[in-house]
């Protein structure tokens, strides 16, 4: 098979290498300088294309984890889009008083910031449906924890509702909600079902629970601890 292979690289096939004549262990193999130059030109795209392969093999084989790519190089605080998110929430803050998920008091808009319901670090986006303005005090005590679901999920949805109630009440709020499009309103089920006009308090709650939960329960099975506030 080997010999074969060999005269089939000596005719107008250019295979990348041939056999040398040793036995077992000791048989080499020599590259073809032409395929070595074309690998040498080529290492950027090569690579790169090896890279999507691995990804692609340990996203089918670990569907529980989002946002893996991101996961295979050290977590960068500049990959956090969150501009335009706040300048959103600041309008919303500046219109109404909301009421913090966690202290159950009215937020204050100079000791705020926009932290996300189920950790950074698992869903590695900052999707406009997983934010939140929560005291400053409390987000380095949450850290990469999980709120505790039943206790805290019911705020965190009223308080995204708000948010989407004045989104069609307010022109400038809805101008500055899509100002969110590139950074943070990436989810199809968001665009077309949470945040289309018309929903009900209840049917918003319903739509933000069916795709949130599955995805809390997933970081919770990755080994996510539960946030003890006290």
């Amino acid at each position: 098979m080997m010999a074969y292979y060999n005269r089939l690289s000596q005719s107008e096939i250019l295979l990348p290498y041939t056999f040398n004549d040793d036995k077992g262990l000791k048989r080499g193999i020599t590259f073809n300088n032409s395929w070595i130059q074309m690998i040498r030109d080529n290492t950027v795209n090569i690579l790169g294309w090896i890279q999507l392969e691995k990804v692609k093999w340990l996203q089918n084989n670990n569907p529980e984890v989002p946002g893996l790519v991101y996961k295979l190089a050290p977590a960068d605080e500049k990959m956090r889009k969150l501009t335009n998110a706040r300048k959103l929430w600041n309008a919303v803050l500046n219109v109404v008083p909301i009421v913090d998920v966690f202290k159950d008091e009215l937020i204050d808009t100079e000791k705020y910031d926009l932290d996300h319901f189920i950790p950074w670090s698992f869903v590695m986006n900052d999707e406009l449906w997983n934010l939140m303005p929560m005291d400053s005090s409390l987000n380095s005590k949450k850290s990469n924890k999980l709120p505790q679901w039943d206790l805290f999920f019911d705020r965190f949805a009223d308080n995204q509702f708000t948010l989407y109630e004045l989104l069609y009440d307010k022109p400038g709020i809805h101008k500055l909600y899509e100002a969110c499009y590139r950074d943070n309103l990436h989810s199809i089920w968001a665009n077309q079902e949470l945040y289309r006009k018309g929903n009900s308090r209840e049917e918003f709650h319903v739509i933000l629970n069916k795709n949130m939960r599955p995805v809390y329960d997933s970081a919770r099975r990755q080994g996510y601890e539960i946030w003890n506030l006290a």
